[in-house]
Formats: structure tokens, C-alpha cells, sequence
């Protein structure tokens, strides 16, 4: 990992077409076309705003995120890319993302993106099992799937990933190693896994925790179907290079690499967060109260939700990002960076506590594959 000076813009559309059951993410179901272009304009508004009181940096990626910023017509993401170009310098070939449902993936709609400069597309399959998508509550089956990446390749995208869910309540193995197969046999550039979090507030949750009417799978099943499916993607030339992310060589993910290796970033839209120069923020998350401060001309941040974390804080986020990236972190990298030698931070009797879960190397902290099973247990051992 290189600190630079460079920053990746993250954009957020809090629309979908529908909730899913799992989803704890800010974001909420749209289909008026009159609210959605208000928004677009308030963002477009917040980019000049952001753009104008912001000293030079070069943006070297782009993220367009959500809830399901594909639910937005061309029009308005070609008004959010126009800004972005005409109010940010970008470098020369920067990586730019957009997220997209298959229910939303209409040929002459990612025709339009790609024309736009848009080069990179993150497709939320979940799962290629038409039952478990239902009881994921999720508005698009596997045709749709099938149809949205067909129509991604033919309008020109060759830097392609697909989100996968596993660990979800009726989910079997087959089901999940089915959908991996299928995956690999599409070979998109790209495959992020995820293993399903039930969080307090979800129709899951309630379903699971409350209503008692599903079972979660065991963490033995989980782990298994994390495994099962890092082996096979590893055997087709795929390389997990982040706890929950694989990709072919050359086509890692150049925006969220930032998130895991200490690089700034700036979040603009509803909820967005933002980490510039040692400096956390986030957008307020009520939308008639972004709204008001983008028609006053001021920025949507809350005074109060501006923080400054100590340099130990510090020094515990980059540990705790770093260790999930396959490479790990860098101790002289990190010693460079916060100006104090590692271990006198941290006891280095956690390399024998966590012996086998952990390899240092002298140079580079990681997990070793074992250690992926209890990751968050260790990374929490440094914040």
C-alpha cells in the first residue's frame, strides 16, 4: 500500500426499488421520478458546493453506491457525472463504479453509463437460487441476473463484480456452491461474498430472533460455505485479496482498496461519510434536512458529527483495516505513518496468543487462512 495524495469520491443513492429483508443500509424504496430528480439535483448541488471550498486533489476513483443507484434514469447520472468532471480534476484513467440491481440493468440503460465514462459495474446477484431470492425479498430473479450481465458485456464493460450472499436462513450448501459454479462460469472480473448479518431493525432479524419462524445457519455452516467457496474461486484463477473480495488479476477494486488501506476519501449524498486528512465526517441522514442545507448553499454536515480520533484511535482503524486485506499491513509503512514503532503500540506476544491465526514475517502482519475464521477477534485485540 502507497499513501497518496489522490482521493476516491464516493456518491450515495439512498433508492431501491424494494427493502430487502436483510438490508440495514440508509436507504429506502423510490419510484417517483419527480423525487428522485430533486435529489440528483442536490447532489449535483453538493458537488459544486464540496468542489468549490475544497483545496486541489486529483480523484482517481469514483464510486456511485447505494441502495440501487441504477433505479436513477441516464439523464441523472449523466448530470452526476457531468459535475464530477467539470467541478473535479480527475486523473487520467480513474476506476469508476457504479452499483446496479439486474431489475434495473436494461441494455440501452448501461449503453448510457458506459458512454458516460463509467468503467467498472457491481452487480448485486446475492444468490442464483430463485427461492432464496424471494425470501431474501429481493426484486429481481436469476433471468434478470443472467440478462443484466449479458447486457453489461455488450455495452462494453470488462471490469465486471458480482456480490454474492451466503449464510442466509434456508440457504443450503448446494444452493450456495451452485452459485458460485455459476459465477465462475460467467467470469466476471470480479466476486464479492458476504456472509449475511442480522441486524437489530430487519425484517430478518424480526423473522429470525422475534418471530421465530427461520433458523440461521450454524457458524459452522457459515465458515464452511466461506471456505468451500474461497477454494473453488482460488482453483479458477481468482485471488482473494480482501476477506470478502476475489478478483482476476490486474482487476482488484480500486475505490474500496481505499477504505482498507488508510487512503482518503470524500462521501457526498445522504449519510455519506468522508475521511480527509486524519479527519472523519459523515452527511446528516434525514433527507429534508439534507435537502435544506444544499438550497442554503452549505455543506450537509452536522458540526457535531465531525471527529477527530486520537492518534491511538487512529492507529487501531488502520490496523484493524489493514488485517483484511490478504497482504496485511506494512509495519514500516505504519511506523512511517503514525511516527512510533509498532511495537511499542502494541504487546507483541499476540504473534504466540494468535500463533497459526497470525503470520509476521518481520515486515508484514496478516491473517493467516485459519485467522480469516476469527478475524474480528483479532483485529479487535489492536483497536
Amino acid at each position: 500500500m502507497t499513501i497518496t495524495n489522490n482521493v476516491g469520491l464516493y456518491l450515495h443513492i439512498p433508492f431501491c426499488l424494494k427493502k430487502c429483508r436483510y438490508c440495514d443500509f440508509l436507504s429506502f424504496p423510490c419510484s417517483d421520478e419527480e423525487a428522485l430528480t430533486e435529489y440528483t439535483e442536490a447532489l449535483v448541488r453538493e458537488i459544486r458546493i464540496k468542489a468549490s471550498e475544497w483545496p486541489y486533489r486529483m480523484i482517481d476513483s469514483v464510486y456511485i453506491g447505494g441502495g440501487t443507484p441504477s433505479i436513477l434514469s441516464e439523464k441523472n447520472v449523466a448530470r452526476i457525472m457531468d459535475q464530477v468532471n467539470k467541478n473535479f480534476v480527475l486523473s487520467d484513467d480513474p476506476e469508476i463504479t457504479i452499483e446496479c440491481n439486474p431489475a434495473t440493468a436494461s441494455e440501452e440503460k448501461l449503453q448510457a453509463f458506459r458512454e458516460m465514462g463509467i468503467n467498472r459495474i457491481s452487480i448485486g446477484i446475492q444468490s442464483w437460487d430463485n427461492s432464496v431470492l424471494r425470501l431474501m425479498g429481493r426484486a429481481h430473479d436469476k433471468n434478470d441476473s443472467f440478462t443484466a450481465i449479458r447486457n453489461a458485456k455488450k455495452a462494453g464493460f470488462d471490469n465486471i463484480n458480482l456480490d454474492l450472499m451466503f449464510g442466509i436462513p434456508g440457504q443450503t450448501m448446494k444452493m450456495w456452491r451452485d452459485s458460485i459454479r455459476q459465477c465462475i462460469f460467467l467470469r466476471p472480473q470480479h466476486i464479492s461474498l458476504y456472509s449475511l448479518q442480522l441486524e437489530e431493525g430487519t425484517q430478518f432479524y424480526k423473522m429470525v430472533y422475534e418471530d421465530h419462524i427461520l433458523s440461521e445457519p450454524s457458524e459452522m455452516t457459515d465458515r464452511k460455505m466461506y471456505h468451500d467457496a474461497i477454494i473453488m474461486l482460488e482453483d479458477a484463477g481468482y485471488n482473494l485479496y480482501e476477506i470478502s473480495n476475489a478478483a482476476l488479476p490486474g482487476y482488484e477494486s480500486f475505490h474500496n482498496s481505499k477504505y482498507w488501506s488508510y487512503d482518503d476519501y470524500l462521501g457526498l449524498g445522504l449519510g455519506a461519510s468522508s475521511f480527509i486528512g486524519g479527519v472523519r465526517y459523515k452527511n446528516c441522514t434525514n433527507m429534508l434536512e439534507y435537502l435544506d442545507y444544499i438550497k442554503k448553499g452549505q455543506a450537509p454536515v452536522n458540526v457535531d458529527d465531525i471527529e477527530k480520533y486520537s492518534k491511538r484511535d487512529e492507529m487501531g482503524i488502520y490496523v484493524f483495516t489493514g488485517l483484511r486485506k490478504s497482504e496485511g499491513i506494512d509495519i514500516k509503512e505504519f511506523e512511517k505513518i503514525f511516527g512510533t514503532k509498532f511495537f511499542s503500540v502494541y504487546d507483541p506476544s499476540l504473534i504466540n496468543v494468535y500463533f497459526g491465526y497470525l503470520d509476521f514475517d518481520g515486515c508484514r502482519l496478516k491473517l493467516t487462512e485459519e485467522g480469516r475464521d476469527i478475524a474480528n477477534r483479532i483485529m479487535s485485540e489492536f483497536v
